[in-house]
């Protein structure tokens, strides 16, 4: 059975308490919030605390860090800060990292702030690295580490996650490079804005390279970042994609919008069976109202019912 998380973002800190305390009582699995120096979020790691005091059911997550360097997040920092969330949530805290996106603007904007933004391979490398330092001081014991990117001589940490032997660790990735690091080092893989064919393609890639490295299929969860557009009927439904296009400022032909899962209550449970059916075992959604929760509490009354969920607890 697939499970179905939600993605947030935005600026307005009321709006976004109400959002997260809505998503929980209705019974989504997962709550991520983004991080990164963008103006559409807050300080991610910041929020997560608020996140996590906010919920007491869904586990929590930023969407995502990036993991490329010390300037971005040193691994001690953010093994540090993870152990913060684990137990501010009760042990609910996964860590979901990427590498950066490989596209001009994100570059400029990291670099912008006198923050080295590497080549993809250099990226990759670090993440990988940084996963490696992170378990190991998840663990409480005494680190000695020489890498080529960081080297720890008898570091320790404390307190230990309340998770054993630590979080979960995610790692979004689209690359043949980036998948042969989740396939090393993940427990989780996360794609973004595919379409199911899309996404069987990777995953038939991923799972060859998890059986390079003696791993089965069930020893990795992986995840599908999708926006949903909800609307009746096809006027109300084609109105809604160029509301959700304007804000996004692309054209309605836009590839983009191939992913998104617009359309009834029962149009997008059929659609969601797709990637199901793909290889997804999460589904990651950013609602198109959002931080509004009319379209959060529509998908948790007619969607969720379809897809095996019972009917949710009412927010009224």
């Amino acid at each position: 059975m697939i499970s179905i998380g939600v993605q947030t973002w935005g600026t307005d800190v009321v709006a976004l308490r109400r959002l997260w305390t809505a998503a929980d009582r209705l019974g989504y699995a997962r709550i991520a919030y983004g991080d990164g120096l963008g103006d559409f979020t807050h300080d991610g790691w910041t929020m997560l605390g608020a996140l996590a005091s906010l919920t007491s059911r869904a586990r929590v997550a930023h969407a995502v860090t990036y993991a490329f360097g010390a300037a971005a997040h040193h691994p001690s920092w953010l093994a540090k800060r993870a152990v913060a969330a684990d137990h501010l949530s009760g042990g609910r805290f996964d860590l979901r990292l990427a590498v950066g996106a490989e596209d001009i603007a994100t570059a400029a904007l990291w670099r912008a702030h006198d923050i080295a933004y590497p080549d993809a391979a250099s990226r990759i490398a670090a993440l990988e690295e940084s996963v490696t330092v992170v378990r190991a001081l998840w663990s409480g014991e005494a680190v000695d580490h020489q890498g080529a990117h960081y080297r720890l001589r008898g570091a320790r940490l404390a307190p230990r996650p309340v998770q054993q032997p630590g979080p979960p660790v995610w790692v979004a990735a689209m690359g043949p490079r980036a998948l042969g690091a989740v396939a090393r080092c993940a427990d989780g893989w996360e794609a973004s804005y595919v379409t199911p064919e899309d996404f069987a393609g990777r995953w038939a890639r991923l799972h060859a390279l998890l059986r390079e490295h003696g791993r089965g299929e069930t020893s990795l969860r992986r995840s599908v970042e999708l926006d949903v557009v909800l609307a009746d009927g096809r006027a109300a439904t084609e109105a809604a994609l160029a509301r959700f296009c304007a804000r996004r400022r692309i054209a309605r032909d836009h590839p983009f919008v191939a992913s998104v899962l617009a359309g009834s209550p029962a149009t997008v449970a059929e659609r969601i069976a797709a990637w199901e059916a793909a290889g997804a075992t999460d589904l990651m959604l950013g609602f198109a109202d959002t931080p509004a929760t009319a379209m959060l509490e529509t998908f948790a009354a007619r969607v969720l019912p379809r897809l095996g969920r019972p009917r949710p607890v009412s927010l009224r």
